[in-house]
C-alpha cells in the first residue's frame, strides 16, 4: 500500500535540533521525506536512478542521497550499477501476506502457459482505486527486458492492464477515481479508448512504445459481478492483437472458471 505521510511538528521551546539546510528547503519532517522516497518506488515499475528519485519526490540531491543510503543500510532499498530498487523488506509495503492469493494461484498456470506459447512476459494485476497493482510476472530470461515489478502500483490509465480493468467499470467510476488526476482532454481521450475497448470485450492493445520499444496487450478476467483481475503480455517488438487477443481472452476465461466454477457469465454483466 502507499505509505501516508504523517505531519510532524516541533513544539516551541522543545530544544529539538534545528533543521539542516536541506530541511529548510523542503519543509518536511523525517517521516515525510522517507515516505516520499518509498512512495516513489512503490509507484514505479522497476529501478530508479538518483535523478529519478529527486524528480519524483522534489527532494534535493543531498537529502535524497543521504536517505537512500540509510534505507540501504536498513534493507528497505538496494543499489547497484543499474540504480536503486526496493530491498528485502519491501514486501511489507506491497500488501499483506496472502493478499489476492486466490487469484494468483488460479492464474499462475495460465500465465506460465501464455509465456510458453508467446515468449512474451505475462502479468497478473488487479484494480485498486485509480491504481493497477501487479500481482505476478512470468517471463524467464525475457523478464529483464520489460521494466515491470511485482508489487508495483501504477496509475491505471497508464497501463494496458489498468485500462482493460477500467473498461469493465462504468464511466462514472472512471470519472470518480481518475477525474481528479487527469486533465480534461486526457480524461476525454481515456473515455473514448475505454468505449472502444468495451467493444473488444475489454481487450486493450498498445503498439511498441517509441522510447522503450515495448508493446503490450491485456484482457480482463471476469467474475459474476465484474472484472476481478487482468492478464497481459508485454515484449520488445510487436504483439499482433488479431492473434493474441483470442488467446488472452481464452486464458482469462479459464482463470475465471477456476475462481468461479459454479458461476455462469453471460450478457453484459461484466460492466458495472
Amino acid at each position: 500500500m502507499t505509505v501516508t505521510a504523517l505531519p510532524t511538528t516541533t513544539p516551541a521551546g522543545s530544544g529539538a535540533p534545528a533543521l539542516d539546510p536541506d530541511d529548510r528547503r523542503t519543509p518536511l519532517g523525517v517521516v515525510g521525506r522517507v515516505t516520499r522516497i518509498l512512495n516513489a518506488f512503490s509507484e514505479s515499475p522497476d529501478r530508479l536512478m538518483l535523478e529519478d528519485v529527486m524528480a519524483l519526490t522534489g527532494l534535493p540531491r543531498s537529502t535524497a542521497f543521504r536517505i537512500l543510503g540509510q534505507l540501504i543500510d536498513e534493507g528497505w532499498v538496494e543499489h547497484d550499477t543499474r540504480g536503486y530498487r526496493l530491498g528485502p523488506h519491501a514486501p511489507t509495503l506491497t500488501g499483506r501476506p496472502g493478499e489476492h492469493q486466490e487469484v494468483r494461484v488460479a492464474a499462475s498456470p495460465y500465465l506460465n502457459e501464455l509465456h510458453a506459447l508467446t515468449g512474451a512476459v505475462a502479468h497478473l494485476s488487479v484494480l485498486e482505486g485509480d491504481r493497477v497493482h501487479y500481482l505476478d510476472k512470468i517471463g524467464g530470461s525475457a523478464a529483464r527486458a520489460v521494466p515491470s515489478r511485482v508489487g508495483a502500483r501504477l496509475l491505471a490509465s497508464d497501463t494496458v492492464s489498468g485500462r482493460a480493468l477500467l473498461a469493465c467499470r462504468s464511466p462514472e467510476y472512471v470519472d470518480d477515481v481518475l477525474g481528479p488526476r487527469l486533465p480534461a482532454p486526457r480524461l476525454a481521450l481515456l473515455h473514448r479508448d475505454l468505449a472502444a475497448a468495451r467493444q473488444r470485450r475489454g481487450v486493450v492493445h498498445a503498439p511498441a512504445d517509441p522510447t522503450t520499444g515495448i508493446a503490450s496487450i491485456a484482457a480482463p478476467v471476469l467474475g459474476p459481478h465484474g472484472a476481478v483481475a487482468a492478464i497481459s503480455l508485454a515484449l520488445p517488438g510487436e504483439l499482433p492483437p488479431a492473434r493474441l487477443a483470442p488467446l488472452l481472452l481464452n486464458q482469462a476465461h479459464r482463470i475465471a472458471g477456476v475462481l468461479f466454477p459454479q458461476r455462469r457469465l453471460h450478457g453484459r454483466s461484466w460492466l458495472r
